[in-house]
């Protein structure tokens, strides 16, 4: 995610019920009125010669102009390539089926840079109500459910702030949001996002980079040591809570030819070990010595981890040795970059009766909470 910068207005500060709980909030106001968020632009595909969408109403397709040029009954195939403008593709029944997905809003296929992409324009709250199961289980607390609710609405408006002359705001992996459509909705999580309506967390007057990731390992990361930029309110914080998470701790061992292949690209011929050099306050690994038959190279555990890949080396909380029979034998704590509101964290804090609010301030210091005005 780009560091945006935005100034807001902030107007009236009202009081707002949110479930069972009372807090303060303001109404948050973009200094450029002229940018809607009620829909958010998710790119599904780069379309191909021949693209198929379902469903159990009428198919309608329209063009730049707004007029009905095609009409089809539940099935739909076309050659997107072929086209020169923007064509939208609307169903009756609520949803379009595309690749075996089933997705709200509408569909819009638009040539851009060469390319031809095929993107989802949803409501945003409706957007959240897939992304919000799909990045964490429905089963959990309803006040954890609540806190990724928030931030993911807040991550959503700064990518859509970011990104508002790009060509689409966010994809559907872990690139920015995990987005699977109508597939993952629950009733759960689609309470969470209602008793959240329009929240998102703010400082300083704009939406924050509210980055999350899976378990902090005991201890969240500082930006400065993942990406090299400071942010006043993505400190490192203590997250013990971390520990009912399956993915706390965990072990991995790796032979000659697995290291090889993944590191060939440092050019350091066969790898001979792997020396930890040093690490941050929070002991994850700043860097690391590549040792090999033909030189040694010192480099970032961030691009050690890239290499390796990220279900081999779960985090850079680790510690590495060779064994006696030449594997290498790895040993680390949490899963993903550590930066921000540790999800197993928060479902721990959930349990032990914190709501969505504390855990927010827990891992974002200094933020304000505020509701999005009306488009």
């Amino acid at each position: 995610m780009k560091f945006a910068r935005l100034s807001a207005i902030l107007t009236l500060s009202l009081i707002s019920s949110i479930g069972c709980r009372t807090i303060v909030v303001s109404s948050w106001v973009p200094s450029d009125t002229s940018q809607a968020f009620a829909q958010v632009r998710v790119l599904l595909s780069e379309a191909s010669s021949e693209e198929s969408f379902k469903s159990t109403g009428t198919i309608e397709v329209w063009d730049a102009n707004d007029l009905v040029i095609k009409k089809a009954y539940e099935f739909l195939s076309m050659d997107p390539t072929l086209i020169k403008a923007p064509i939208k593709i609307t169903s009756n029944a609520g949803y379009l089926e595309y690749k075996g997905g089933k997705y709200r809003g509408h569909i819009e296929i638009k040539p851009s840079n060469g390319k031809i992409l095929i993107l989802n324009i949803v409501n945003i709250e409706t957007y959240l109500m897939s992304v919000v199961p799909s990045e964490v289980p429905a089963s959990w607390p309803e006040e954890a459910l609540k806190a990724q609710a928030v931030c993911a609405r807040t991550y959503v408006v700064r990518e859509m702030i970011a990104k508002r002359k790009a060509p689409y705001d966010v994809d559907t992996t872990t690139n920015t949001q995990v987005y699977r459509g109508m597939a993952k909705e629950n009733q759960k999580t689609n309470q969470a996002v209602e008793d959240t309506q329009g929240l998102i967390l703010l400082y300083n007057g704009s939406p924050i980079q509210s980055f999350f990731h899976s378990n902090s390992g005991g201890v969240t990361e500082d930006p400065l040591n993942v990406w090299g930029n400071k942010v006043e309110y993505l400190t490192s914080v203590r997250s013990d809570y971390d520990k009912e998470g399956d993915n706390y701790a965990w072990e991995e061992k790796m032979d000659q030819a697995q290291i090889n292949s993944a590191l060939a690209s440092l050019g350091v011929g066969e790898v001979q070990d792997l020396i930890v050099v040093n690490r941050f306050a929070s002991s994850r690994v700043n860097e690391i010595d590549v040792i090999g038959s033909a030189t040694t190279k010192r480099i970032k555990a961030t691009e050690f981890r890239k290499l390796l890949g990220a279900t081999k080396l779960k985090s850079t909380r680790f510690g590495i040795r060779r064994e006696s029979d030449g594997k290498f034998f790895v040993k680390g704590l949490g899963s993903g970059h550590g930066v921000g509101l540790s999800q197993w964290g928060s479902y721990a804090m959930a349990k032990e009766n914190f709501d969505y609010k504390e855990i927010l301030n827990h891992y974002y210091k200094g933020v304000s909470f505020a509701r999005m005005a009306q488009n």
